[in-house]
């Protein structure tokens, strides 16, 4: 059986989400800015470099992470990223660093997986929380077998397979990745799911043939040109 060959640029800074105080969690997704406290949001992919690898292996891509990632800390500046981790048909592992935007983005584009409306509903949930309640996205009580709950802390999202072969290798020729930060409310109110909800948002310059399009995700789908919003991913944990 073939194993992954491993990739471990970014190694350490998974590590530090995964054993981070969780009540210092919030710090990372804030800078301090002159007297304000600033949110992070949206993080895009390197277009010099990056956008365009991940371009040339997106046909063979076989699976997708969305692995969180963190900086030490530093009050200045935005100390979490996510890492978007893809392995390909030939079980190379590629690992891509998303860096922190100074404003969120708006699309215009409509062509999406996810309707713009969901994505812009939870992103604003995200802008508007309060920053004591930020720790808890990222944490679901599990039963143990003691009868006591504990807590789980994502490590990674993975984004499903359907959505891989079915959207992903048939995008246009890209021109940017952007992951969005969001909450589902619906989630949030079950202590059992995780709550934080990214969105990855893919870019593109060309006009979309929609009688070239055969996702079969949906009955009816909006298309243009622009972007196109991605969300269907499982946080592992708890579903891994």
């Amino acid at each position: 059986m073939n194993h992954p060959k491993e990739t471990n640029e970014f190694s350490e800074h998974i590590e530090r989400w995964a054993h981070e105080d969780m009540l210092q969690l919030t710090h990372h997704f804030h800078r301090l800015k002159g007297e304000q406290y600033e949110r992070t949001s949206d993080f895009d992919m390197d277009k010099v470099e990056d956008v365009i690898k991940f371009e040339g292996i997106k046909k063979t891509i076989k699976r997708l992470r969305i692995y969180l990632a963190l900086n030490p800390p530093n009050k200045a500046a935005f100390t979490f990223f996510p890492v978007l981790e893809v392995l390909t048909d030939d079980d190379k592992l590629h690992q891509f660093k998303l860096h922190a935007t100074e404003n969120r983005k708006s699309s215009s584009g409509d062509l999406e997986v996810v309707p713009k409306l969901f994505k812009d509903m939870i992103c604003q949930n995200w802008d508007t929380i309060d920053a004591n309640l930020v720790d808890d996205l990222f944490f679901a009580s599990k039963k143990a077998a003691n009868g006591f709950d504990t807590l789980l802390r994502v490590q990674y999202f993975e984004v499903k397979e359907k959505i891989l072969t079915e959207v992903i290798r048939k995008l246009p020729e890209l021109t940017g990745i952007t992951l969005y930060s969001g909450i589902d409310m619906n989630k949030f109110s079950d202590k059992t799911q995780i709550s934080f909800t990214p969105v990855l948002g893919f870019q593109y310059d060309s006009a979309v043939d929609k009688n070239d399009l055969s996702f079969g995700l949906k009955s009816v789908l909006e298309f243009s040109k622009g972007e196109t919003f991605i969300e269907y991913s499982s946080p592992c944990p708890p579903t891994c």
